[in-house]
Parts: structure tokens; sequence; C-alpha cells
């Protein structure tokens, strides 16, 4: 995992001064990655004095950043079982199997991402009043998969209290599904806005985007992003 020829500290400091995009790139996602991520973000966070924010925002990332991993095994697995991912059959079918063959196989399916290029990628860059960060995975989201986000997002929007938002957001074709909740529901109640949270398709990946604008400025008023 590299951020480019120079130094990985030189290049985390120089995007920041420069308010340029530090690009990482890893098909793996183990502990020894996303500790160098979390220190990434706390200096990111920190640049934008956002540092106290930093446990309950490594969460949102690893949430992200693990869904992107799963998303690339899984097309990986449905392509080696002849299902058809945007098929409801066979993706009922797939998921009912998925999990645990996630588990079993777990080093199989690390070396297999790997030999196909499946990456995840993340982006961080300061901007007005805050952070941006983007993880990008090159399997792109379905449509139904978009569809179960949406419902997620409208949950969390509805609810004041996790464990309600909890009662009515099992999603039993992906798990539990609890851990998306749970990111949006942390980014709700340390007051950042709906607009805080994008995910879609780009170009044959997944673009699941973080704007972190300073809650503080936010009261003061509207942040704007820029370069």
């Amino acid at each position: 995992m590299a951020a480019g020829k120079e130094s990985p500290w030189d290049s985390v400091r120089d995007a920041i001064a420069g308010s340029r995009t530090l690009t990482l790139r890893t098909a793996a996602y183990l502990p020894r990655e996303r500790a160098h991520i979390d220190r990434i973000l706390g200096a990111f966070l920190a640049a934008a004095g956002m540092h106290g924010l930093k446990n309950k925002l490594s969460y949102c990332i690893h949430e992200l950043a693990g869904n992107a991993k799963k998303a690339n095994t899984k097309r990986l697995f449905f392509r080696d079982r002849k299902l058809n991912i945007d098929n409801p059959f066979d993706y009922t079918a797939g998921m009912a199997l998925f999990k645990a063959e996630m588990i079993q196989r777990a080093d199989y399916f690390q070396q297999r991402l790997r030999d196909e290029n499946l990456y995840v990628t993340f982006q961080f860059r300061t901007v007005r009043n805050g952070v941006q960060i983007t993880v990008r995975n090159n399997a792109e989201i379905t449509t139904d998969e978009q569809r179960r986000i949406r419902q997620k997002l409208a949950i969390v929007e509805r609810f004041n209290c996790l464990a309600d938002a909890y009662s009515i957001s099992e999603d039993n074709a992906e798990g539990a599904g609890l851990g998306i909740v749970m990111m949006l529901f942390m980014l709700k109640t340390l007051g950042f806005g709906s607009d805080a949270f994008d995910v879609r398709p780009v170009k044959g990946e997944t673009v699941a985007t973080l704007t972190l604008i300073d809650p503080q400025s936010r009261a003061q008023g509207p942040g704007s992003v820029t370069a």
C-alpha cells in the first residue's frame, strides 16, 4: 500500500499543505492496512481541527472499506458459482452461501483479489472547513444494492434512537445489515448533514464519499467544498 515514490508521510504532509488528493490503493484490507489508514485519517482530521472525532470517523471509514472489499469478494464468488449477481433468484441463492464461504476460504479469496486486480482505493483531501474521504472499489454497485442503501438512509433520517432504527433495518439478503445503519447514525449524531454520505456507480467502480464539514462551521453557515 503506497502513496507514491516519496515516503508516505511526505506525501501526506504535501497533500494536506497543498490541498491535493492523497490516493492509496490495496487489494488487502487487513490490520496493517487499517492501522495505516487510521494514521492518515488522524493527520487529515487534525489539519481540519476535528481530531477529536477520529475514533468515530475511523469506524465509518472501516465500514465503507470493509463493504468495498466484501463487494469485490462477492463478485468473485458469484463468478465462480456461475451466478448472475443482477438476477434476483441467483442473488438470493448466492447470498445464502456467500458469508460462510468468505470466512472459510478467506486466504483463497484474498489471493484471488490480488490476482484479479480487485482493489479498494482511498482518497483523502482537505476541503473548506473539513475533509473529504472517498472509498472506491472496482465492482460496480447494483441497482438493488443501491436501493437497500437508500432504505437505510431513509430509516436513519426517520429515527433519533439507534435501537428503533435497528428494529426495522434488518437486511436478510446482506446479513443483519446493521453496520451501514450504525455508520449513518454516527454521522448524524456527530452533527454532519444528510449530504455527508454519498455512494454511486462511476465507470465500473462503486464510489462512496464522506464529505465531513466541521459541524461548528456548519452552524455558522453552509460550508463549500473547494479544491
